[in-house]
Formats: C-alpha cells, structure tokens, sequence
C-alpha cells in the first residue's frame, strides 16, 4: 500500500481542500478504484460532497490498493447509496403529504364499493369530520350525503344511490376505463348537521393503490365562486327588471298625438337603443296661436338618464309655469332662451351628475316665425321649399353648467317649408364597418326627401339610418321631430 494508503481514508477524502480541482496536477496510472469512481455515475451530494468526485479524487491521487480495499470501498458506496435513495424518498414522501394535505381539495382513494381507504386533510375543514373517521367508511356517509342521512342507510343502498353522480363516476372510472375531468357535481350534504348545497368539480382516475384497483376523487370545491356567480346573475336580473322599467317609462313619454292644427303638420320617429337612453321629444300647444316643440338628449344610459327624461318631462308640461309665466294674465309664453335658463338652474351638473342637451322652439301658427335655443344639441334643419338645406346654427352650452347665455334667433317659415330636429343618435348610427351616418349622409338623404310630405321625410330618414346601420344595433337613442309650416 502506498504513502497515501497509511491515512484514514474516510477522513481524508472528506477534507474539503482535497478536492480533484486541487490535485489536477497529480498524474499516474489509475488503480481499480479509481477506474471505478470513473464508471460511477450516481452523482448524490452530500454535506457538500458529490460521491463522484470523492472516486474522481482517489483516481487522481493514483493510490494503488488491495483488491479487498476496493472491494470495501464499493461495499460501502452501495450502502450510502442506498441509505441516500432512502432518504430521498422519506423527503419525496413528505414533500407529496405536504402536498395531499394542503391542496384545496378534498382528495380521497375509493375501492369497488366506495368505501374510503385513505383521504386528505381538507376533508375535515369542508365537511367538519376528522379524516380517520372517514377510513374504512362508504363516501356517502363519510361526507354525510343528505339522502344516507336522513334514510339512515348505507352509501349504496339508499333510494338515491341509483342517480348519484357520484358513485356513477366512481364505476365509470374503474369499469369502463371512462375518467371525469372537472364534472360540475352538485349534491346536498350535513355539515356540522346543517343541510348545505354544496358544488363541485369532481375528477377522477384509475389508480392501483396497495396492490389494488381503486379510484382516485378530487373534489374540488366551488359553492363559494358558485354563490357569488348566482349572486351576479340575480343583481344582473334586477338591474335589467330596472331596465325594462325605465324603457316603459320611456316609451310613455314619447307623444302619443301631436297637435292637430290646419297650418302645421307633424311628424315623428323614435329608435331607442338597447341600453336605454334619455331622449324624448313633443310639441304642446301654449295657446291657440303657438306651439312649443323641443328635442331632449340627457347624457348617458339606463335608469338614471331615464329618470332625468321624466323630470324634464314634467317640467315641460305648461301648466308647471317654465314655458308659461302663470304671473301674467293672461299667461305669457317664455320666450325658448328663457326656458333654457330656467332648466339650466333646475338641473345644476353638480346635483344631478348628468347633463342634457336641448333644442326648444316657439311656432308662431300665423306668422311662421320660429323662435329657437339650443343648449349643445344638434341645430335645427330648414329645408325650404325652393329645396334649399339650412342649418339653424345658434347654440350655447349643455344644460347643467350654468355657464353663458343660450341665446336665441327667429326664422320666419313660407308655406312648404319644412322644418327637422334630430338627436346626435342620428348622425353618430354605425355601420359594421364602423363608419358613422354623419352629417353629410343626413343632408344627402333629407335633400332626396326634400319633395315628400313630413311623414314620408321622417319614415325615409329612419329607413336610411336602419338600412346603413346594417344590423349593427344603436349606441344611442334615435329621434326624429319634423314639421312642414303651410301657411
């Protein structure tokens, strides 16, 4: 035996500066134990050392041995290797049982007969039970099955078991070869013996278990995000009820006659979009000489905007004192820029978190004059009878912020004149491309119509927007108010 024989080997070759990066220099014919860490390829660390390169380290040291050394050697390498695999599979085994008893999700092996032959923690926090005592026990009584309960029966022989999904999976799997993947399973159960519904997605799988063919269950459990998804649809429910409410609301206010008077004819169309918005448009008579007529656009969809068309309804009713001055006798008629104002004041921005578009306007039955305001909507249209477009451009700002003045301006009509008022559903309609109807397609088309009476003008404009619209359902409501003056 060499110089390096006469050391503890052990110690020695568990030093760590000896390791063959320091010993690269040493050169020398390898001896059996050298060649034999060379073929051995197990590669396990331990404290630090890989048992590859302790044989690498004596190859390179070139120690010359007895064949009953090696012999030792190897004996010992195979005993640490196999105290190692044990060791990685008492690890392996604990880190799988962390797993089993920490994943939400009650886990549990099935024989033939259902009956639990091991089952995972989660047991006990779902269904409230220790998990030994659902060892040995059928699933339905371990996880307390409304039906084996109150039928004191069995799992398996209660007047249910014939449709339970359960143990139908359960025999699929380990019969037909036929595993569940993420069934929805819904059953009531006693938990802490209160009845509870209870939902689940249950996958399951054939698994030889202790020598056996059983079946492997995850029951996963989602009553919670269920409650919550059947919470939603019932909220959904209830704010499309309040839909439905607020487009009845809606389909009230809009008139259902307009004035019938020999020097005036109107017409009217009105396309609400699905989500209901807040457009409403009517001509009232202030005396026997005027009519007042307005468009009404409230920002916005829904109920809210829904509720603002009502008020703003009934304050333009003339007998609430905006479009008439009760004060004088007889009643004086407002003039349409002094309504605004006082609308603008009764809907401040600030209180009612919305804002409102309108176009009001005072016909003078003898005389064809039209007085007019705007507050932001969409300017009046004349179309003369010489078949001339005009747009009555005056305009102020959106009822609600109480800025500027809205002003006012005075068009006298000539028999045939025809006079359109529009809400900006109109020109904003989209087609499933996208484009917009837009202000060029609007004189375009009421151009074409210039010859038609208002009735046959306000159906052709509605067709026009429906047929360009393609399908493609409104973003906004669509009103259409028109009037032709005959003198």
């Amino acid at each position: 035996m060499s110089l390096f024989a006469s050391f503890e080997l052990h110690d020695f070759i568990w030093r760590p500066e000896m390791s063959p990066v320091g010993l690269s220099g040493v050169a020398g014919p390898r001896s059996r134990a050298g060649a034999f860490a060379c073929s051995c390829g197990r590669g396990r660390r331990r404290n630090g050392v890989v048992w590859q390169e302790i044989f690498s380290l004596v190859a390179a040291l070139s120690i010359s041995v007895s064949d009953g050394f090696c012999d030792a050697v190897e004996n010992i390498t195979s005993e640490a290797a196999v105290a190692l695999d044990i060791i990685d599979l008492r690890e392996s085994n604990a880190f799988l049982n962390i797993l089993f008893d920490n994943i939400p999700a009650v886990v549990l092996v099935a024989d033939k007969n259902l009956e639990i032959q091991e089952i995972n923690d989660a047991y006990q926090s779902l269904f409230g039970q220790d998990r030994a005592s659902a060892l040995g026990v059928r699933c339905g009584n371990a996880l307390k099955c409304s039906f084996a309960s109150a039928e004191n029966k069995r799992c398996g022989e209660t007047s249910h078991c014939s449709q339970c999904q359960l143990r139908g999976n359960v025999l699929a799997t380990m019969i037909r070869k036929i595993p569940a993947d993420k069934e929805k399973f819904v059953h009531t159960f006693f938990v802490n013996g209160v009845a509870e519904e209870r939902h689940f997605e249950l996958t399951t799988r054939q698994i030889t278990f202790r020598g056996e063919e059983m079946a492997l269950l995850i029951l996963y459990d989602v009553t919670d995000s269920e409650r919550q998804k059947f919470d939603l649809l019932d909220k959904q429910k209830k704010i499309d009820e309040s839909l439905r409410a607020a487009g009845t609301v809606q389909h009230c206010l809009l008139p259902r006659a307009l004035p019938a008077v020999e020097s005036v004819e109107f017409a009217w169309k009105f396309r609400p979009c699905d989500a209901i918005g807040g457009d409403i448009l009517n001509a009232v008579p202030l005396d026997a000489a005027h009519i007042g007529l307005y468009v009404v656009d409230v920002a916005g969809h829904g109920a809210p905007s829904a509720m603002i068309s009502v008020l703003v309804y009934q304050l333009m009713n003339p007998h609430t004192g905006i479009l008439l001055d009760a004060a004088s006798d007889p009643a004086r008629i407002r003039d349409p820029e002094e309504v605004l104002d006082i609308l603008d004041k009764e809907f401040p921005l600030k209180r009612f978190g919305r804002h409102f578009t309108i176009v009001y306007a005072v016909l003078d039955l003898a005389s064809g004059a039209v007085t007019y305001s705007n507050a932001g909507h969409c300017p009046p249209i004349l179309l003369t009878r010489e078949g001339s477009f005009r747009t009555l451009d005056v305009s102020g700002t959106v009822i609600g912020l109480g800025a500027m003045p809205f002003g006012q301006e005075t068009v006298v009509l000539s028999p045939g004149d025809k006079v359109v008022l529009c809400s900006d559903g109109v020109e904003e309609m989209r087609n499933p491309a996208q484009e917009f109807f837009g202000e060029a397609r609007l004189r375009e088309t009421l151009l074409a119509l210039r010859e038609a009476s208002v009735a046959e003008l306000v159906q052709g404009l509605y067709d026009g927007i429906v047929q360009f619209a393609a399908g493609t359902p409104p973003a906004d409501d669509c009103s259409i108010l028109a009037f032709v003056y005959r003198g």
